[in-house]
């Protein structure tokens, strides 16, 4: 499995090395009056940083080395894959709200297999946070849909 781990590792620290370089491109600024590429090249900067130390963790020899899909271990990323993709185009069409709650409900009933409990108030509570902290305190317009 450090093979895949590797991979990956590798392949996120290019694309932090590549974020960084193209946002210094557009223009740093400084910490008072940041430009356009103030925070993409720190965010791709970090990302490069931390995928590069956790890299550097996964050298050596994997002392359990297993299949990458084997034993269908492949069932639950198809599936958070999938649930993401439709979350993305429901956004824009039925609002966040709705779309929101709805990822919130699908996710914890096919991915986790939560309890009908836990899966309703992780539902309204985390659609609710999210508005709160989206809407209300970050300011950020959100899409509305049909419903909300």
């Amino acid at each position: 499995m450090k093979k895949w781990e590797r991979i990956a590792a590798l392949l996120l620290t290019l694309i932090g090395v590549g974020g960084a370089l193209e946002a210094r491109g557009m223009g740093l600024g400084n910490f008072h009056h940041p430009g356009p590429g103030f925070f993409p090249f720190w965010l791709s900067a970090l990302l490069g940083l931390v995928s590069f130390i956790y890299l550097l963790t996964q050298l050596g020899t994997d002392r359990n080395p297993m299949a990458l899909w084997s034993h269908r271990r492949w069932v639950r990323p198809t599936l958070a894959t999938g649930v993401m993709f439709f979350y993305a185009i429901l956004l824009g069409w039925i609002g966040f709200f709705s779309a929101t709650f709805l990822l919130f409900l699908i996710w914890l009933v096919l991915i986790e297999q939560e309890k009908w409990l836990r899966v309703g108030l992780v539902s309204v509570l985390g659609t609710a946070c999210l508005y709160l902290v989206f809407r209300l305190f970050l300011r950020v317009p959100l899409p509305k849909g049909f419903l909300f």
